[in-house]
């Protein structure tokens, strides 16, 4: 009498899903590609701006990378204040006239020029909603003028705020980075380079492809000539002093209070806080925003936050607006009371710094 092997199961399943696993995960790897390949794929649509002002003098080099034929896309900043410029394609010599202003979003420093006789493809956008924390990311520019750079890192973090949001990375850029393209590993456009903070390490900032895609949903054919303006009476972008480094004369940040702090106040690890924002000016002022840098005891940046007030505040007074970072950093920067470990002082014993970011003189 023959032995009969009977198995409790059907393997012919389990093999086809072990063979469909096989291909997906072949399909995803076949599907990043090198940086190697990123970089030679994006270099001819990325372009180094050289604007100028009336008398023909340079007034900004910048970045940007080519949305379709015809059309850059950059930083507003960039051209901001030039009378006219032209766009060059890495690695190759010739130059292209900006004939002016297709679509533009100031607020969120974003500008897509029409370029005459530029007829190469664009660049291939992300059709996804999002990056992922800690997904690699590349960074292509011009900075400092130097053409055709290609650094790699990481996103840090996303940053939201009431009105927009950005991408903080680690991919190294400097001025002259603006407007250039951030890529994933599939060398498809997740956001455009805009902003260093240089008063910390790595704390580098793009704009996210979705606001890109909203200012391109509005591209006109009748463009805008380029036209210089003073900026000391149209206000400030968002970045402009993000980029710089500096702090915006006229317009103060301080008087910093954790939220419900006082001595008589039994609180959580809540990390709301309020601080004043002052006017100096001779004007009124709207739409401010304030970069607040937390350091722990040993001088290390820990955290930041972006603090914004529609306005307007009158010239000479001060409002007092909200803002809120993580839970850790109020307990990084201000000690408990002895008594009661919930008990916080009303404010850090660690430095704290305020950088006023931008603002609109109101009308």
């Amino acid at each position: 009498m023959g032995i009969v092997l009977a198995w409790p199961f059907d393997r012919t399943p389990i093999l086809m899903k072990t063979l469909a696993f096989i291909c997906t995960i072949v399909a995803a790897v076949a599907a990043a590609a090198s940086p190697q390949d990123v970089a030679r794929r994006l270099f001819p649509k990325t372009v180094l701006l050289t604007m100028k002002d009336a008398n023909g003098r340079p007034t900004a080099l910048g970045s940007g990378f080519v949305l379709k034929k015809g059309f850059v896309v950059s930083n507003f900043h960039v051209i901001e204040g030039s009378a006219s410029g032209f766009a060059k394609r890495v690695g190759d010599s010739t130059r292209f006239k900006i004939a002016g202003i297709a679509a533009k979003d100031e607020a969120r420093d974003l500008v897509i020029l029409a370029v005459d006789g530029l007829t190469e493809e664009g660049a291939t956008l992300s059709k996804r909603p999002t990056v992922e924390v800690g997904e690699t990311v590349f960074a292509v520019g011009n900075p400092r003028g130097l053409e055709g750079t290609f650094s790699q890192g990481i996103v840090s973090s996303i940053r939201e705020f009431d009105r927009f949001s950005l991408l903080q990375i680690t991919a190294p850029i400097s001025p002259g980075s603006s407007g250039g393209p951030i890529v994933d590993e599939n060398g498809d456009v997740v956001g455009i380079a805009v902003a260093t903070f240089r008063g910390g390490q790595n704390l580098n900032f793009a704009i996210p492809i979705k606001f890109i895609i909203e200012v391109a949903s509005a591209i006109s054919t009748n463009t805008a000539p380029l036209a210089e303006k003073s900026k000391a009476t149209a206000g400030k972008t968002l970045f402009d002093d993000l980029q710089a480094g500096k702090s915006t004369d006229g317009v103060t940040a301080g008087s910093f209070l954790w939220s419900g702090s006082s001595p008589n106040a039994t609180l959580g690890n809540d990390g709301t806080f309020t601080l004043s924002l002052r006017n100096n000016l001779d004007s009124a002022i709207r739409d401010v925003v304030v970069l607040v840098l937390f350091y722990d005891r040993t001088g290390n940046n820990v955290d930041f936050t972006v603090v914004g007030f529609d306005g307007p505040i009158p010239t000479g007074m001060a409002k007092r607006v909200p803002g809120a970072v993580d839970a850790s950093t109020k307990q990084l920067t201000t000690p408990t009371s002895d008594s009661n470990q919930f008990m916080y002082s009303d404010r850090p014993n660690t430095k704290i710094e305020f950088r006023t970011l931008g603002f609109t003189i109101a009308e």
